[in-house]
């Protein structure tokens, strides 16, 4: 019994309500043949002008609007049919799952095990094959587990999946962070049935993440590793009310068009490549480099009261073959005494021969009084946070950044998003109001070291420079290209 078969079944799901599209994806995925108004549909929600007849994929995406059917009529369906029709080779003593992962909201994953549960039970042939149903977990009399949670990546190691359904996979978030790429990795070494399947589906949100990286390398594009499907709200669901979306609409046009029209925000995108960003990060250095001698180095601090949700934060770096070194990353969470850490971290300064500290423009009389006490001059930054991070792009993007491998330092980097602005400079922030302070002083580390004032007109050599240069006969050209040197520098 194929899908549809089973969906349409009175003795099975018993639904006859599937839409054109919906009922064409769900052929695709499955390699069953199209009628010739299934193939039209086919080109318009993949952009593929030719279709595999006979050959099921192992990986499909749905790039789908909001109220398209993604949870009742293609991840509840796909889920139930996986897990009751297929003819499961299971060792003795073992359990095939399929397992549901939703965003990390639990009203969402309860959305999607309600639809399962209620199907099973209302299934005359289904419901016999129920042996137990807690939360979280439907156990089949054959052997078989659907599992539905909110996303987490602990939950998914180990498991014998027979399939991976990712519901709302671009919005997956822990404490801020988005983990989708971490939770669909750790899924596919459990994926190991031959008939195994990854099934990722979601309204599309930022040009960032597994779902995105998908419509970019696959969709439209003849391959034999993912099937992406796109389509709107009521191409996908043509019961849905128009009016109701006209007034949507009229409301926010650029969210209706993410929302409703399934394009990805053109507005916003992540401020560094996240590949960029690991390439950037030394796994061979110390978490901090100790001072060495005749190393300039220049500190950028965010300093924060102590209380509130703000860490007090500190950088430090240099310059070393064109390349900014980010020697030292520390923040301090709340709750804590501002003075006490000033002090801590003027000693710290002080151990790499720096008597000046810069920090936010924006930051007021107290920061530059408390670094006074310790003498250590603080200086305000000329750019604002988004300035900073946007002066990092380019020494990010030809890779001249050299990092720690501090997970919370490169965690922040990544959370970070770019809202493009007509007319107007780009701004810069987290889209989930996470801490970003390490990340802050890293960026303004950067700036200092490949943009900032200091840095202008300043060279970067190393003694092998200076002595291939230098003239046998006499000192004279590495005297004056030494002296060159030194006015860069002060």
């Amino acid at each position: 019994m194929n899908i549809i078969d089973f969906i349409e079944s009175p003795s099975m799901l018993n639904d006859k309500s599937l839409s054109l599209a919906q009922r064409t994806a769900l052929k695709a995925v499955y390699g069953l043949p199209l009628t010739y108004d299934e193939r039209e549909m086919f080109e318009k929600i993949t952009g593929l002008t030719k279709y595999r007849a006979g050959i099921e994929w192992d990986e499909a995406s749905f790039i789908l609007g909001r109220r398209s059917g993604k949870s009742d009529k293609i991840a509840s369906n796909i889920a139930l049919y996986e897990a009751c029709c297929r003819k499961h080779k299971l060792s003795v003593g073992q359990t095939g799952v399929v397992m549901v992962v939703a965003s990390e909201k639990k009203r969402q994953a309860k959305i999607v095990f309600k639809y399962i549960e209620g199907k099973l039970k209302k299934s005359p042939i289904l419901r016999k094959m129920i042996d137990n149903i807690t939360q979280e977990c439907i156990t089949l009399t054959n052997g078989v587990e659907i599992q539905v949670y909110p996303c987490s990546i602990g939950r998914v190691r180990g498991t014998s999946l027979i399939c991976f359904i990712a519901d709302e996979v671009a919005f997956f978030k822990v404490e801020g962070r988005d983990v989708d790429i971490d939770v669909l990795d750790s899924a596919r070494p459990g994926l190991d049935f031959e008939y195994s399947k990854m099934i990722k589906i979601s309204t599309p949100y930022m040009m960032k993440g597994e779902i995105w990286q998908d419509y970019k390398d696959f969709y439209g594009k003849a391959n034999n590793d993912v099937i992406v499907f796109q389509g709107d709200t009521l191409l996908f669901n043509p019961t849905y009310s128009e009016k109701k979306l006209a007034k949507l609409k009229k409301r926010k046009p650029l969210t209706y068009r993410t929302e409703h029209e399934a394009f990805f925000r053109t507005d916003l995108s992540a401020m560094y490549d996240p590949a960029m960003i690991d390439a950037a990060i030394n796994p061979d250095r110390p978490l901090e480099i100790p001072c060495r001698e005749k190393v300039d180095y220049k500190c950028f601090v965010d300093v924060a009261g102590g209380g509130g949700r703000d860490s007090y934060s500190i950088a430090i770096g240099h310059l070393e073959n064109e390349k900014a070194v980010i020697d030292v990353v520390r923040s301090r969470s709340p709750k804590f005494n501002p003075d006490e850490v000033t002090s801590g971290y003027c000693d710290l300064v002080k151990d790499y021969r720096i008597d000046k500290v810069y920090g936010d423009k924006f930051s007021g009389d107290w920061a530059s009084n408390s670094f006074a006490k310790h003498k250590i001059e603080y200086e305000r930054s000329e750019k604002t946070k988004s300035e900073l991070y946007l002066e990092g792009e380019s020494p990010f993007n030809t890779e001249r950044v050299d990092l720690p491998d501090k997970e919370l330092a490169i965690t922040q980097l990544k959370m970070l998003i770019r809202k493009t602005r007509s007319g107007g400079k780009d701004s810069v922030d987290t889209d989930s109001g996470q801490p970003e302070d390490e990340a802050n002083v890293i960026a303004g580390v950067i700036w200092l070291l490949t943009g900032g004032e200091e840095s202008k007109g300043a060279f970067a050599i190393s003694p092998v420079g200076i002595n291939e240069i230098w003239d046998e006969d006499g000192p004279s050209i590495g005297e004056a290209f030494a002296d060159i040197v030194n006015r860069g520098k002060r």
